[in-house]
């Protein structure tokens, strides 16, 4: 029987870097820092998604951002 974290692994990998990625956190950090230097007009937004389920809609997190961008 597959757990939910080997099922979640399974699609993500290798477009996530939180889990199961050694070094992770640097790949990501550096990553972004040649992204950002390339494009130094755009941002970077962050989301802590952990429990989010429980306390708020995808929905509405997309629709501040695009209210924001406008």
């Amino acid at each position: 029987m597959c757990t939910v974290s080997q099922h979640v692994l399974f699609h993500l990998l290798p477009h996530q870097f939180g889990g199961a990625v050694r070094g992770g956190c640097k790949v990501v950090v550096h990553g972004i820092q040649a992204v950002l230097d390339v494009h130094p007009n755009w941002v970077v937004l962050q989301v802590n998604v952990m429990n989010i389920f429980n306390t708020i809609l995808h929905e509405t997190i997309f629709q501040n951002l695009q209210i924001a961008r406008n």
